[in-house]
């Protein structure tokens, strides 16, 4: 039986997008290939030949979605680009994001986890960042280097934001912490 041409790249892209998933759920520790198989409905065997091991899945899924999907930091005014940060800031940090980890920014919830792996998965995580916050710097207010500073204090407040109210039991306050950090996400933008 023949199969078509793009048949490896699909399967290969439905087990990144479900291996995220299971990833952002589960963490790098929390689930092993058996368990990333059986999250996308193949066999182990299916996996291994897709990707070489685990480390090759998430060293992918860093590549793939880390600073993704981001707004147009290119076109339209500096305005419109910063009413465009505002609204997607307002999706980032919000209740939603943190009740939905399977769906969400991989930065929360998988950045321990490439903090303890291997110096190519690292490296692939630095490079996507400091895209992100190139991304961000073009959309803010101010000279290069404020910008830049800036950006990464966005960046930490979203991605700090979203993991501190996910491990808080009590919805109320962390309803209230994620509604001080986008407040002062946005504050940074254009500070006056």
């Amino acid at each position: 039986m023949r199969y078509p041409p793009d048949q490896k790249a699909r399967a290969k892209e439905a087990i990144l997008q479900a291996g995220a998933r299971a990833l952002r759920t589960n963490g790098f520790k929390g689930i092993g290939v058996d368990g990333l198989a059986a999250s996308v409905g193949v066999t182990s065997g299916a996996f291994y030949s897709n990707f070489s091991n685990k480390e090759a899945l998430l060293e992918e899924v860093i590549e793939t979605c880390v600073g993704e999907p981001f707004i147009d930091s290119a076109s339209g005014s500096l305005a419109q680009r910063q009413d465009r940060l505002r609204e997607w800031l307002a999706m980032y940090i919000s209740a939603e994001h943190r009740a939905d980890p399977a769906s969400g920014c991989v930065m929360p919830t998988l950045s321990a986890d490439v903090a303890r792996s291997n110096p190519q998965i690292r490296a692939v995580y630095r490079r996507k960042m400091l895209k992100l916050v190139r991304k961000m710097s073009n959309i803010l207010d101010g000279a290069g280097p404020d910008r830049e500073k800036r950006a990464w204090s966005i960046i930490a407040i979203m991605v700090g934001a979203i993991a501190i109210s996910r491990a808080m039991p009590d919805s109320e306050a962390a309803d209230r912490a994620l509604n001080s950090a986008l407040q002062t996400a946005i504050a940074l933008i254009a500070p006056k």
